[in-house]
C-alpha cells in the first residue's frame, strides 16, 4: 500500500509539466510595475498574460542558418537562464524562438502578425517584434540581426527580475519597437571590455575606439594604423558600432608627422591651434599644411589599413580649434576646407579597393569656419559629427535656451547624416569645459537636449565621459537617460524615467527617487546649464566683482534666476530633496543634493556682493557692515561647497582622486578668497 502511494505521488509530480502552463492575467497595476524594469521603454508594448514555468521547461531556439549576431542574441538569453536558474534552457513546454523573419513574414514557419509594419518604421534595421504564439512560444524577430539582438535585450530585462532556480515567469508580451535616433552612445570610455556590454544592455550602440593606433610616421615608408579588430567584431555581435578614428590633425605631430616631413608643418603662428578652456597649459598643437598631396596620401594609407582590418567606417577628426596654416596655398582656400578635401580625396582612393567603406568628418570644437563650402562640396555619403558647439548654437529663450545652427540644421532636414557629441552628461555648460568632477543627475536636462536634436533631424547623440575613475558610477543616471530618450523620446516622462532607473538600480522606494528627481532635475539644469564651471575656474565671478559690473539675472552664471528670491526658493527645494534622499540606503543622491545646494548658495552670495559693489558707494559704515555680512555668507557657502564635494567623492573611494575633483575644490576656494581679498582690500576700513 505504501509503495503504491509513493508511486502515485511520483507520477503526479513528474506529470506536471509546469507550475502554471496556462496564461495568467496581468493586471494593469502589475504591468506598470513590470515595465519599470525596462530601459529604454519600448514604443509599443503590451503585457496581458504571463506563464510561470520550471526553468527546465523552457527552450531557446534559433532559426536555421542564423547569422552570428542572431546566435549571440540566443546566447545572451541562455546565459541569463544559466546565471539565474543554473539550467540550460532546452525544455519542451515553452519555446523562445529567435531569428530574422523570411520574406513572407514567418519565423520557423510561424507567421508574425503585422510584420509588414516593421518596414515602415524609423531606423527599421534596428526595429524588432516580440510576439506571443499560442501560449507556448515567444517569437523574437526583426529585419536583420541588430533588431533580433535588441529583442533579446528587451526580453532579458523582462525576465531577469522574476527568475529563480525554481521558476521563471514569462510575460506573453507583444512588442513593436524601434529607435528614434540611429546612433546613441558615448564619445569615450576607458574600459571597453566592461562598457560595451553594459551600454549594449541599454540599447546604446556607439563608442569611440580608444585603441585606434596611428603608427609613428617614418619618411619614405608606408604609413600604418592598427585597430582593435577583435573587440570591434565582438561589439558587432551586440549591435554596437565601435568606431575607429584618425586623431585631430593638429595632434598628428605626436606621431612624428613633422619630424618625418617638416614641409607638412603648418606655417606661422596662425597654425597653432590654441587650447580648450579645460587645457589651460601644454602644447598648443600645430595644424598641418593640408594643401599638399602628400598629406592626402598619408590619410589614404591609414584609411586603407583600417578598412583592411574589417572596419566599415572611420571618423576623421579635423583640427579642433580655429587655426590656419599660413602658406599661400592654404590661406587662399581655408584650413578646414582643405582638411575636409584631403579626407574626401583619401577616401575616394580607399574606395577603389574597399567600395563600401565610409568616412565621417568630425567637425570639432569651437570652429565655425567656411563650413558652408565644406557642406556644399562633400559627397552625401560622408557623415558629419559635431562637438563642443553648444555655445555657438545657443539662442537665449525661456524657459530653456534653444540650440540652433541654421546651416547644419538645413542639411539635417534634407536627410544628411549628422551626430552631436554634446549630450550634457556632466556638470558643465559646454562640453569643451569638463573641468570639474562633481555629481550631476538631471533627467530634465538630458531629455531637453535630445528632444532638440531629434527635432533638428540629427541622427546620432553621444555624451562625453570626462574622466575614467568612477565614470560609470558618476554618470549612470544620465547615461540611462541618454539611452531612454535617444531610443524613445515620447515614451516616459522625466518622473517615470527616474522611477524606472531607481527600480533597476535596486532602490527600496523608487517613487521617492522619482520625487527627488522632479525637484533636483530642474535645479541641476539651472545650475549647470549656465556659465558653469568657467564662472569659477576662469575667474569670471571674481572679475565681475573687481570691475564693479552689475550682475544681470537671466544671464551668465545667473541664467536661470529670474529674481533675487529665486535663490532661496531653490535652496529650500534642495533642503526638501535632501530630506527625501537621506532616507535612501545609498548616500549618493543625498551627497549630490548637498553639492548642488552649495553651488546655489555660492551663486546667491556672489550675486548679492556683486550687486551691492556695483551700485553702492560703500562709503558708509552701514553699507560696509552689510557687505561684511555678505562676505561672511560667501565664505560659509564656500566651506559648505568644499565639504559637500569632499563628502561625495570620499563616499566613492579614498584619495588620491582625479585632478578634476581637486580643480572643483580649488575653483571654489580661489573664487571665495579672491573676491574676499578684493572687497576687504579696496572697500573696508
Amino acid at each position: 500500500m505504501k509503495k503504491s502511494i509513493v508511486l502515485s505521488l511520483l507520477f503526479l509530480l513528474f506529470s506536471i509539466p509546469s507550475i502554471h502552463a496556462e496564461g495568467v492575467i496581468i493586471t494593469p497595476q502589475e504591468e506598470t510595475q513590470w515595465l519599470r524594469h525596462l530601459m529604454p521603454l519600448p514604443h509599443e508594448i503590451k503585457l496581458q498574460q504571463k506563464i510561470i514555468l520550471k526553468p527546465a521547461d523552457v527552450s531557446v531556439v534559433v532559426r536555421k542558418n542564423a547569422s552570428d549576431i542572431e546566435r549571440f542574441a540566443a546566447i545572451e538569453l541562455e546565459n541569463l537562464f544559466k546565471s539565474k536558474t543554473g539550467i540550460v534552457p532546452v525544455g519542451k513546454s515553452f519555446s523562445i524562438i529567435i531569428g530574422t523573419a523570411d520574406q513572407n513574414g514567418k519565423l520557423n514557419g510561424k507567421p508574425v502578425k503585422n510584420f509588414e509594419r516593421i518596414h515602415t518604421l524609423p531606423n527599421s534595421d534596428q526595429a524588432y517584434i516580440i510576439q506571443a504564439f499560442n501560449d507556448n512560444a515567444l517569437i523574437l524577430t526583426a529585419l536583420n540581426g541588430k533588431g533580433v539582438y535588441y529583442a533579446a535585450v528587451t526580453l532579458c530585462q523582462l525576465l531577469e527580475p522574476f527568475m529563480t532556480s525554481d521558476k521563471v515567469t514569462i510575460p506573453l508580451a507583444n512588442v513593436l519597437d524601434w529607435p528614434d535616433m540611429e546612433e546613441r552612445g558615448l564619445w569615450n570610455f576607458s574600459d571597453p571590455q566592461k562598457f560595451i556590454p553594459w551600454l549594449s544592455s541599454l540599447k546604446l550602440n556607439y563608442g569611440k575606439m580608444v585603441k585606434t593606433k596611428i603608427h609613428t610616421v617614418e619618411k619614405g615608408e608606408k604609413n600604418h594604423a592598427t585597430i582593435d579588430k577583435k573587440l570591434m567584431l565582438n561589439a558587432r555581435l551586440m549591435a554596437f558600432n565601435y568606431m575607429p578614428f584618425i586623431m585631430h590633425f593638429n595632434f598628428l605631430h605626436s606621431y612624428g608627422l613633422f619630424r618625418a616631413y617638416p614641409e607638412l608643418a603648418g606655417v606661422g603662428e596662425s597654425a597653432l591651434a590654441g587650447r580648450y578652456f579645460a587645457h589651460k597649459t601644454g602644447s598648443q598643437h600645430r595644424a598641418p599644411c593640408t594643401s599638399q598631396p602628400l598629406f592626402t596620401e598619408i590619410l589614404n594609407e591609414w584609411m586603407t589599413d583600417i578598412a583592411a582590418q574589417g572596419a566599415d567606417e572611420v571618423s576623421c577628426w579635423l583640427s579642433e580649434r580655429p587655426v590656419q596654416c599660413g602658406c599661400d596655398e592654404c590661406t587662399a582656400v581655408g584650413q578646414f576646407i582643405l582638411e575636409a578635401r584631403a579626407c574626401v580625396n583619401a577616401w575616394h582612393e580607399t574606395r577603389k579597393t574597399y567600395p563600401n567603406f565610409i568616412i565621417r568628418l568630425f567637425i570639432s570644437t569651437t570652429t565655425n569656419e567656411r563650413y558652408h563650402q565644406v557642406w556644399a562640396e562633400t559627397p552625401v555619403e560622408v557623415k558629419f559629427e559635431r562637438c563642443c558647439a553648444n555655445w555657438i548654437e545657443r539662442v537665449p529663450h525661456l524657459p530653456r535656451d534653444l540650440l540652433v545652427n541654421p546651416l547644419f540644421d538645413h542639411y539635417a532636414a534634407e536627410g544628411r547624416w549628422i551626430a552631436s557629441y554634446d549630450v550634457p552628461l556632466g556638470a558643465y555648460g559646454r562640453v569643451d569645459t569638463p573641468e570639474y568632477m562633481i555629481p550631476s543627475s538631471s533627467a530634465h536636462r538630458i531629455r531637453n537636449f535630445i528632444d532638440q536634436l531629434i527635432n533638428r533631424k540629427y541622427q546620432g547623440a553621444y555624451g562625453m565621459l570626462a574622466w575614467d575613475n568612477f565614470a560609470k558610477e558618476s554618470y549612470d543616471f544620465n547615461i540611462n537617460a541618454l539611452a531612454e530618450w535617444s531610443w524613445n523620446i515620447n515614451g516616459r516622462t522625466e518622473k517615470e524615467f527616474a522611477t524606472a532607473w531607481a527600480t533597476r538600480a535596486g532602490y527600496a522606494d523608487p517613487d521617492a527617487v522619482s520625487e527627488w528627481s522632479e525637484i533636483m532635475g530642474p535645479i541641476e539644469f539651472d545650475v549647470y546649464d549656465s556659465e558653469f564651471p568657467v564662472c569659477y575656474s576662469w575667474g569670471q565671478a571674481t572679475q565681475m566683482v573687481n570691475e564693479r559690473t552689475r550682475p544681470v539675472l537671466g544671464e551668465g552664471q545667473f541664467r536661470y534666476y529670474t529674481s533675487p528670491e529665486d535663490f532661496n526658493a531653490k535652496i529650500e527645494a534642495c533642503n526638501i530633496a535632501l530630506e527625501i534622499s537621506q532616507q535612501f540606503g545609498n548616500p549618493y543622491l543625498a551627497n549630490e543634493t548637498a553639492v548642488v545646494r552649495s553651488y546655489v548658495k555660492l551663486a546667491q552670495a556672489i550675486y548679492l556682493i556683486a550687486d551691492q559693489v556695483a551700485i553702492d558707494d560703500l562709503s558708509t559704515l552701514d553699507s560696509q557692515k552689510n557687505l561684511r555680512a555678505k562676505i561672511d555668507m560667501l565664505k560659509d557657502a564656500g566651506k559648505e561647497n568644499v565639504s559637500a564635494i569632499t563628502t561625495w567623492r570620499s563616499a566613492l573611494g579614498p584619495e588620491p582622486w582625479h585632478h578634476r575633483v581637486y580643480d572643483a575644490i580649488q575653483g571654489t576656494e580661489s573664487t571665495v578668497s579672491d573676491i574676499s581679498q578684493i572687497i576687504e582690500g579696496k572697500y573696508f576700513y
